[in-house]
């Protein structure tokens, strides 16, 4: 057992929230210290695994010893030992040397901010790593569909395959600089029928601004502006999807 008692929590489904794990421990009577757990806030998704920080040894050597296979909203859950998670960050002094050769490649072949990046303002300098930290935010799965019925969420078009998550918060720190940014989604790819050399930048994401008249703003000065691949950029408000609650149906419906 390590020194700190930390388990690993997986098979969860993709729809369990911190609320979940926290009721299977109570229903139990252990005491946990903290849980850590993922949430996408744009599909409200987990990464079907989380973390949990035990007190005591005794107590988490009698999680392993008795809840294992216990179900979590209808899924037998598996629990370890700390597997050590990756720590994300978008310095590139943290980067493996692949990534890093991946993410210098991508820059010189699509010619992206090849010039050093401005001084960061005051606001820039405040903010996390991550514009949406959702390892340590208990928030995510409330902004889910908040921000597109809100009216303050964007759909940003026409980008190439960018190697690295951290990289294409750069670039949207930097395209909505004049922006509060609150969250990026993970770059989306196109159909398999629009990927390959005649589709360069078939790719988009999502991103959320603080208000509506804040994104309608953003849309009306970003959409067409050229990209430094040569591109224009497709900033526009993002339409709101009948059923935006697939995630939920697709993952163990019948147990919610």
């Amino acid at each position: 057992m390590e020194e700190t008692p930390r388990l690993y929590v997986g098979n969860l489904p993709y729809v369990a929230q911190k609320k979940d794990i926290e009721t299977l421990f109570q229903q139990h009577n252990i005491t946990v210290k903290n849980i850590d757990i993922s949430v996408d806030p744009f599909t409200g998704r987990n990464p079907s695994y989380c973390f949990v920080d035990f007190y005591d040894r005794e107590t988490a050597q009698h999680v392993l010893d008795t809840l294992q296979g216990e179900n979590v909203r209808g899924r037998p859950i598996k629990i370890n030992l700390n597997t050590k998670r990756r720590t994300a960050s978008p310095q590139n002094n943290n980067l493996s040397s692949s990534d890093r050769k991946d993410n210098q490649n991508w820059r010189s072949q699509n010619n992206w901010r090849t010039q050093p990046n401005p001084s960061p303002t005051p606001n820039q300098a405040e903010q996390p790593p991550y514009v949406f930290d959702r390892w340590h935010r208990d928030d995510a799965h409330t902004h889910w569909t908040t921000p597109a019925e809100e009216g303050r969420r964007l759909f940003v078009g026409r980008l190439p395959r960018i190697p690295q998550y951290y990289t294409l918060e750069l670039e949207m720190k930097t395209l909505f600089k004049d922006f509060n940014l609150q969250a990026v989604s993970k770059l989306i790819s196109p159909p398999p029928n629009r990927q390959g050399p005649g589709f360069p930048t078939g790719h988009y994401c999502f991103v959320d601004l603080a208000n509506a008249r804040e994104a309608k703003k953003a849309a009306a000065m970003l959409n067409g502006a050229k990209n430094p691949y040569g591109e224009t950029c497709i900033v526009q408000l993002a339409r709101q999807k009948q059923g935006s609650h697939k995630v939920i149906r697709e993952q163990l419906s019948g147990s919610l």
